[in-house]
């Protein structure tokens, strides 16, 4: 019998899909050295990380070179996102970054000398739905490349609403009658009475919105804050704290007791929270597989099934009919008055839980 030759192909075929990440000589919590360096919700991380995996995988069968990838699973302790905005050098900067973190990933320096310099990219594809296109969810700046959405809507329960009419606007939330009926995302440590989390996201939306005298409005009408998975599991239940639920449209659709909840779409378009991508223009071509995957139909399906609507023109759409995106603007989020109106948004809300009598502040469920 002659001698087996086990070839490179073989190998790599049986290696799990955890080998495709990391590299020995760069430590795990570190921004830089990487070709990509990615993070979705925790919902899709890891489907999307597998996708990944396997064609970073078969690009090497295929006699591309080896990459240096990251996708952080949420291990604990510091990774190389929180350090991402202490970058200054280009080449210490990721190749490829994917990310749904407000496309805030850019120390205003770092900004200044290489984002607007023009030396990243967005590769959108130019056919993008209307939905998508109207509400300015494609980066006039050609930065920041979107290739899904995280549409944040409405969970009503009207057990807990208790007769008040179910809102269909954004703007209703100020409404004084729906006291102690708003509950959005976030959570604080136990015996603590200050929030340690809670999503500026949503303040800052409401503020662009309706205004300082609108957000104050909503804010009086929080009586707490949960975390958005806990939100489905609750709504409907005899423990509901509130009857109006702020949370991602994926969470929202999978709430059980349909029978005494609903998910209201608002008129002004729901809140897309993007998931994007950019790319330095140095490393378009060696990583476009990359980025023809996570525009492409076949991660789009899998992002529009789970209520990620995806902007791949080949994905059927998902939302409702005639509903509406509502997006902050990349410019917005880009001016640097922008951190002043986070603060003011976020004191607008602190000072409401504080000026609650105690007997009124619920515990976090």
């Amino acid at each position: 019998m002659g001698t087996l030759a086990l070839g490179s192909r073989i190998i790599l075929d049986i290696e799990p899909r955890g080998r495709a990440f990391g590299d020995v000589a760069v430590p795990r919590g570190a921004p830089r050295g990487w070709d990509f360096l990615g993070n979705v919700p925790v919902p899709l991380r890891a489907r999307v990380r597998d996708g990944v995996a396997d064609r970073v995988t078969q690009h090497r069968l295929d006699g591309g070179e080896a990459l240096r990838c990251c996708f952080p699973m949420g291990q604990g302790g510091v990774g190389p996102f929180e350090r991402l905005r202490r970058v200054r050098a280009l080449d210490d900067f990721p190749r490829m970054l994917v990310s749904a973190e407000h496309g805030n990933a850019f120390n205003r320096r770092f900004h200044a000398e290489h984002v607007a310099a023009g030396h990243f990219s967005a590769c959108q594809p130019g056919d993008v739905a209307s939905a998508f296109s109207d509400c300015g969810l494609i980066d006039p700046q050609g930065w920041i490349g979107v290739f899904a959405v995280a549409p944040f809507v409405l969970l009503i329960d009207r057990q807990r609403l208790n007769g008040l009419p179910v809102p269909r606007r954004w703007a209703d939330l100020a409404d004084p009658m729906y006291r102690d009926q708003i509950v959005f995302g976030g959570w604080r440590r136990e015996g603590e009475a200050c929030w340690s989390q809670f999503s500026k996201f949503f303040l800052l939306a409401m503020l662009r919105l309706l205004g300082p005298k609108g957000l104050a409005q909503i804010v009086a009408n929080v009586p707490q804050l949960m975390h958005s998975a806990q939100m489905p599991r609750i709504a409907g239940t005899g423990m509901s704290p509130g009857g109006i639920y702020v949370l991602p449209w994926s969470l929202a659709d999978i709430c059980p007791r349909r029978s005494h909840t609903e998910v209201v779409w608002p008129q002004e378009g729901a809140l897309a929270y993007p998931l994007w991508l950019t790319v330095q223009q140095a490393h378009r071509e060696r990583l476009g597989f990359l980025v023809d995957h996570f525009y492409g139909a076949e991660l789009g399906r899998y992002l529009s099934d789970n209520r990620y609507p995806s902007l791949c023109a080949e994905v059927g759409q998902v939302m409702p009919p005639g509903a509406r995106l509502n997006w902050l603007g990349w410019d917005y989020l880009r001016h640097r008055s922008t951190a002043e109106d986070v603060r003011f948004a976020s004191r607008t809300f602190l000072d409401a839980m504080a000026a609650r009598p105690a007997e009124e502040v619920l515990a976090c469920a």
